[in-house]
């Protein structure tokens, strides 16, 4: 069971519901009570947990078919942390991934019809069968995995604004307009898109932590194509201008008055961003670039957190 855990990544699947539920009830949540007194969220909270659940699952899923596929590739990379053929067998690991995957979109598909918008299930299943050719052939290219992986991420957040807010057009169209939801869907794509920079930004440094396996079985990541070097300019330039759209949005804050969102971007943001960014100039070994991507990883749960004291504040 433990060797299990550890191969869904139970630690990540937990920040993607923790995500899921702070942004239903911290952002959107107050946002819409703000909005009007009368709007309220449309999921019950049962179909909410499913849900999470099934995007939880879709997660581990992907988990498992990555480490599948990985198995030689991990023997060089990571030796020591390698789950499959020491602790799982690997036809466990396929009829795992096979089970949790269609579960997960049959869920997604009762959820989809239960709000009225069956359609939506096709994000479960692209994401399903995404994240499978992610493993086979996507995360072996150059920056196409990258972009993919921190997609499916963005998602996450993104799907709950979507399940939430488009109910909401059906119930309150006739008596309100599209604008009405338009400054929720800001703070949702906003997330998104900061969920969306920060896995890019880990992905490009698992990337050069993952040098070595990679290039031996012909992988083309942008370490390999370009080189480490550049590849380090890349990210911290990458990181460098999302810690300038940070200081854009602190000067909106400053504008506003809102102490607290200055201090805790200041604080919780800005100053690890820097941290962050030492820590790429100056990496050298494998564990430096894996300290540093779990310093990205670090740096998107704070963003999420954000919207813990957004929420406390909004009144």
């Amino acid at each position: 069971m433990f060797s299990f855990l550890k191969l869904i990544r139970i630690q990540n699947l937990l920040i993607i519901a923790f995500t899921q539920y702070v942004v239903r009830y911290c952002l959107i949540a107050p946002l819409l009570k703000v909005q009007s007194n009368y709007y309220t969220l449309q999921l019950s909270n049962f179909n909410f947990f499913l849900l999470v659940l099934s995007t939880v699952m879709i997660a581990a899923g992907g988990y498992v078919i990555n480490d599948y596929f990985d198995v030689k590739i991990d023997k060089v990379n990571k030796p020591d942390r390698m789950v499959i053929d020491k602790g799982v067998k690997r036809r466990v690991a396929m009829g795992a991934h096979t089970v949790i995957s269609i579960l997960a979109v049959i869920i997604g598909l009762y959820v989809s019809w239960a709000i009225g918008h069956w359609k939506l299930v096709f994000i479960h299943f692209i994401c399903a069968t995404g994240l499978w050719f992610y493993s086979t052939t996507f995360k072996r290219q150059f920056i196409i995995g990258n972009i993919v992986i921190a997609s499916f991420t963005a998602i996450v957040p993104l799907v709950v604004g979507i399940f939430e807010l488009l109910p909401c057009y059906k119930t309150y169209l006739p008596i309100d307009n599209l604008l009405s939801f338009a400054l929720i869907w800001k703070w949702v794509f906003g997330v998104s898109f900061f969920a969306f920079i920060t896995t890019l930004l880990r992905e490009i440094l698992k990337d050069i932590e993952d040098y070595e396996g990679d290039k031996e079985f012909g992988c083309q990541t942008m370490p390999i194509v370009i080189g480490i070097k550049s590849t380090k300019v890349v990210a911290v330039v990458l990181a460098f201008s999302t810690m300038c759209c940070l200081g854009y949005l602190q000067m909106l804050q400053y504008e506003l008055k809102d102490w607290i969102g200055i201090y805790y971007f200041t604080i919780a943001l800005q100053m690890p961003f820097a941290f962050l960014i030492f820590k790429i100039v100056t990496a050298s070994a494998k564990k430096d670039f894996r300290f540093a991507g779990n310093t990205a990883k670090f740096i998107m749960l704070m963003g999420v957190c954000y919207l813990i004291v957004f929420n406390y504040f909004l009144y």
